[in-house]
Parts: structure tokens; C-alpha cells; sequence
């Protein structure tokens, strides 16, 4: 059985998640060194405990070490990390509400993103940066 197997017969509603995405070296690797989880916290879940708890249960299934960033605000998500698990790893449990706290991420994200490139956000900070360092 493979990690994406064993992690889909967690109990996530148990520990309060409404949806979990796997994504990184354990979707590529023969030898991965952790199991990068992206889980969107229910509203009434203490954050700190899930993340306690969820760490606790994929460790003791795969033997790896589980590296998890969790949301519970899609306005407050980082929005590089959460693009690049959508698009490089799977959702592997979801719910009525986690798909609509990941459409509200997707949607906070776009804007964002958006506004980077037509502000020219990073060109505009590495010229201040380097107009800074040669004064």
C-alpha cells in the first residue's frame, strides 16, 4: 500500500479537517524524507491540537515525518505554497466545506496573484532592494 493509500484511510473528519492535499517528494520519490500535507482546519477546531494530533497519526502510518501547513482563514493562506500543492499533489480528503474553503482560498489567491504581476510586485521590490544596497 502505497502513503497516498494509508492516507486516505485517515479519519480526517475525526480530527477536524475538511480537506487535506498531499503534495511533494512523497508523490515522487522512492525515498521521501517527510509527507508534505496541506489541511484546511474546520472553523471550530483548535489549529495547534489538529496539527498536533495529524502529525502524530501520519507519522505512525507512514514513518515519516509529516510537515503540514494547515488554513483556517483562506485570507491569511500563503498562497505560493497553496498553488504549488494544487498543482503538483492531490487532495486526498474533502468535504462539503472544505471544498468551499478551498474555492474562498483559490479565489483570495487569484486576486493576489494577479495584483503581483500587474503591480510588478517583485520587479519593484528587487529594484528597491538593489537601489538600496548601492547607496
Amino acid at each position: 500500500m502505497d502513503v497516498v493509500e494509508k492516507l486516505r484511510g485517515v479519519d480526517w473528519a475525526g480530527l477536524g479537517v475538511d480537506l487535506v492535499i498531499v503534495h511533494g517528494s512523497v508523490l515522487w520519490s522512492r525515498r521521501p524524507n517527510d509527507v508534505d500535507l496541506v489541511v484546511f482546519i474546520s472553523g471550530d477546531t483548535n489549529v495547534d491540537d489538529a496539527v498536533l494530533r495529524i502529525a502524530s497519526i501520519v507519522e505512525g502510518r507512514v514513518g515519516l515525518t509529516a510537515d503540514i501547513y494547515a488554513v483556517s482563514d483562506p485570507s491569511k493562506a500563503n498562497c505560493f505554497l497553496i498553488w504549488e500543492a494544487l498543482k503538483h499533489g492531490r487532495i486526498i480528503y474533502q468535504n462539503e466545506t472544505g471544498r468551499e474553503l478551498l474555492v474562498r482560498t483559490i479565489d483570495v489567491c487569484y486576486d493576489f496573484m494577479l495584483s503581483r504581476i500587474k503591480l510588478n510586485y517583485t520587479e519593484t521590490l528587487v529594484d528597491r532592494v538593489m537601489r538600496s544596497a548601492s547607496q
